[in-house]
């Protein structure tokens, strides 16, 4: 009885987790011939982007009921308000676009694109940006959202050479590839990024190299600033 007591809980959880999970956002964008079209979409007031492929397929980990997109398609920019909708498809003409919701784009699920949203700004990284994944670790989000960055099982961060932002008056040849990059939080050097909660994190700047630091940031440097002390910058 006690055996099965526990099956049950077990399997309650994970119905309950996996409840949790964000349903993928997927839409669509074409020409009023139903031909799709390649864009560029970014929320607006964030660093995350998507594009439409030549099918006009695009896709988000998730998206707020107020969340905007800016949509950069055919040498114009324009707004579409998400308000509420769980999928968009855009038909989109020159003087004016056509937006609704499709209930075959959100039943296609995961599969709709390879790749989903990813950061405009790899240098500078908000934490409210990662958290929007619904990711539950700060690897977990990082690995998905910034691909010029290899992250062990130790949580040890190995940044790509010109990948990311390079800070100005450099220190002589950088170490090779293999080496691990400083990681700092406010401040402090940590060991490894499974010390550093994702919801603690306020904001993260990966440097491809920092003389700030001398010959520790010869492999670049992963900076956190935690909600606390930036909440304070912005104070001051």
């Amino acid at each position: 009885m006690k055996r099965f007591l526990l099956a049950a809980i077990a399997l309650v959880a994970s119905v309950a987790l996996y409840a949790q999970q964000p349903t993928p956002f997927n839409g669509q964008i074409v020409a009023p011939n139903g031909k799709g079209l390649k864009a560029q979409l970014t929320i607006k007031g964030t660093d995350l982007a998507a594009n439409a492929d030549k099918r006009g397929h695009f896709g988000f980990s998730t998206l707020n009921a107020d969340d905007v997109l800016e949509i950069k398609c055919n040498k114009q920019v324009r707004e579409v308000k998400v308000e509420g909708r769980q999928s968009l498809r855009i038909v989109w003409s020159d003087d004016a676009i056509e937006v609704s919701e499709d209930a075959q784009l959100v039943s296609e699920g995961e599969e709709w694109v390879k790749r989903r949203e990813y950061l405009n700004d790899m240098s500078k990284i908000m934490g409210a940006d990662l958290r929007r994944s619904g990711a539950h670790s700060l690897i977990s989000a990082l690995r998905a959202r910034v691909p010029s960055i290899e992250i062990d099982s130790q949580g040890r961060v190995i940044i790509h050479r010109g990948s990311v932002q390079k800070s100005s008056g450099g220190i002589g040849d950088r170490a090779p590839i293999n080496f691990n990059a400083l990681i700092v939080v406010d401040g402090q050097e940590v060991q490894s990024l499974n010390d550093v909660s994702l919801f603690d994190v306020g904001m993260i700047k990966i440097l491809d190299e920092a003389p700030l630091y001398g010959f520790r940031g010869v492999n670049g440097v992963v900076e956190i600033t935690s909600e606390g002390a930036l909440k304070r910058q912005q104070q001051d």
